[in-house]
């Protein structure tokens, strides 16, 4: 199938824990752009992110990001700045992209910033629809034969992710991803 002339980024983050209302925020970020089919390297960005705030003990052990880790890393309005750039004019791609995109609405707030207004792709909305269920990155990852391993760092499963919406788009085209294009304007809170 023919790719389009969009500019696609695959997006992943990793946090403090789970809930951004209950003050967990992200500590990585990595976005991965896709053109004509390619990852294209030399755009990738990927940065460790101080939020200012302690890490669960349980979310260490699933991205092995600690506290020393992120002391000197930039924070969270330096992180969205390059977000912002990076989704002017692109489609972001996510795997689950309302806990990526609700943490990242959470940090705009925080640093006294609009929320992001961007169109989104999601591959778990369009593993719902192909397989009739939502799939974890990994098993879709396995069963495409993508080598790349989810290692539960940002980099890592944002190429996954980028690889994976490759194969979803080489499958079914252009027309058919575009049915899962989504606004996203903020949540409400």
């Amino acid at each position: 199938m023919a790719w389009d002339d969009n500019v696609y980024c695959a997006v992943d983050i990793e946090t403090t824990g789970i809930d951004p209302s209950g003050g967990d925020r992200i500590i990585e970020i990595a976005i991965v752009p896709i053109y004509k089919g390619k990852v294209v390297k030399d755009w990738i960005y990927t940065s460790l992110v101080n939020p200012k705030v302690s890490i669960q003990t349980y979310a260490q052990s699933v991205h092995k990001i600690s506290i020393k880790d992120i002391q000197s890393a930039p924070g969270l309005e330096d992180v969205l700045s390059v977000v912002r750039k990076y989704s002017r004019d692109t489609v972001l791609v996510f795997h689950n992209a309302r806990f990526d995109l609700t943490f990242l609405d959470y940090a705009a707030k925080e640093v006294g910033q609009l929320p992001l207004d961007v169109y989104y792709i999601d591959t778990l909305e369009i593993s719902k629809a192909v397989y009739g269920r939502g799939k974890k990155l990994e098993t879709l990852a396995t069963e495409m034969g993508i080598t790349h391993k989810v290692t539960h760092r940002a980099y890592d499963d944002a190429l996954v992710t980028a690889n994976v919406f490759i194969k979803f788009f080489d499958m079914f085209g252009w027309e058919r991803i575009h049915e899962f294009l989504r606004r996203w304007m903020g949540r409400e809170y």
